[in-house]
């Protein structure tokens, strides 16, 4: 099982966004917990399973030694800070970013059992999210999140298949992509966001209570049983690469 740890990386460049993708180990390593700051450890404490403990440990850990490599810093030294909620307000649940040192780079994660994901972008929003090509949920759940547009895509591979439940997890993915690049959580009603998954590249409308803007979500190379997706958005500069092992792709 690869390991959560991250080489020296260079950080994004002038412009552009940076995806790294990764797994982690069923076990947390002391390397791993050190670099949890005392938040991360109570939320990690949360868990009842040891598997999914060190699955957030390996994690955030690997966030840390990215950020950090990158940046030119110990990964200790990386504080993250939490922005206000442009939906409510609120600075308990807003996008995150790199607090600590001071960076102007916008910042996007994202976790699914074993696997993790990081956004790093100069200037513009960014929002990425990874999940199973074969979820777990309940269909109805996200049937009350699809559009018309969605449910017709998704309808047209029959029921009971495994064509069909990955066309509810490519929509659920980019959907979740979506809201993070808004800075928005899931509260966002996610059946007026059209993520046109038969579609290689979809722009997506956002109204906000003062401007319309469009945001571009596409799919991006996932391991083998997972599906992930980047919003960002549109006029965006730079190109996005994916730091994604050829071990990784294999599975």
């Amino acid at each position: 099982m690869p390991s959560s740890g991250a080489p020296a990386v260079d950080g994004p460049g002038p412009s552009g966004a940076h995806i790294w993708i990764g797994r982690t180990g069923d076990e947390a390593t002391p390397g791993d917990l050190a670099l949890l700051d005392p938040g991360e450890r109570r939320r990690m404490e949360r868990f009842t399973d040891a598997c999914r403990r060190a699955w957030y440990a390996g994690a955030h850990a690997a966030f840390r030694r990215i950020v950090g490599a990158s940046l030119g810093v110990e990964p200790g030294d990386v504080g993250w800070g939490t922005r206000r909620c442009p939906g409510c307000g609120s600075d308990q649940h807003g996008p995150p970013y790199v607090r600590r040192p001071d960076a102007d780079w916008e910042v996007s994660m994202s976790r699914c059992e074993e696997w993790w994901m990081l956004a790093l972008s100069k200037g513009d929003p960014v929002g990425v999210d990874i999940e199973r090509r074969q979820g777990h949920e309940a269909e109805a759940v996200f049937r009350r999140c699809l559009t018309e547009a969605e449910q017709a895509h998704v309808a047209s591979y029959g029921e009971d298949s495994e064509a069909r439940q990955e066309a509810l997890m490519r929509c659920w993915v980019r959907k979740e992509a979506v809201v993070k690049s808004w800075g928005l959580g899931l509260g966002t009603d996610l059946a007026r966001v059209d993520v046109r998954p038969d579609r290689e590249l979809a722009v997506v409308a956002h109204r906000a209570p003062d401007e319309r803007t469009y945001w571009v979500v596409r799919d991006v190379a996932a391991p083998r049983g997972c599906l992930a997706a980047l919003a960002r958005p549109v006029g965006a500069v730079g190109p996005v690469t994916v730091h994604l092992s050829a071990e990784l792709l294999a599975g």
